[in-house]
């Protein structure tokens, strides 16, 4: 998993407007998909075992924060957090917290998935 927290990018486009790019990917794509996610508090994806999907997932956390095991790595997200899981890593998250965690998620399939 890559990870960027958005307080460390440089702005481009300033002044008329302030865009911080976080991930790049080339290719050609089969679909992308949008969700906005809230993970209840003490709740975890999936409940058990691993996630592992074909799809790049492309994640921004607007509050709250998640723990999570990627590539036998731990790691916690925070707002302003952005993450990258190439398609084919197994991973898992939990909100340990008493608020929710809002995140939305980008999920980009290639085209020779």
């Amino acid at each position: 998993m890559e990870k960027i927290n958005i307080n460390q990018v440089d702005p481009t486009g300033m002044p008329l407007y302030e865009m911080k790019k976080l991930f790049t990917k080339k290719g050609d794509f089969k679909e992308v998909s949008m969700s906005v996610i809230s993970l209840t508090p003490g709740e975890r994806v999936p409940a058990e075992g691993m996630s592992c999907h074909e799809e790049d997932e492309f994640s921004y956390i607007f509050s709250g924060e998640i723990e999570t095991y990627c590539n036998g790595k731990y790691s916690v997200e925070k707002a302003g957090d952005a993450t990258l899981i190439p398609a084919g890593e197994e991973h898992w998250c939990i909100n340990k917290t008493n608020e929710p965690c809002m995140l939305v998620c980008f999920m980009v399939k290639k085209a020779d998935s």
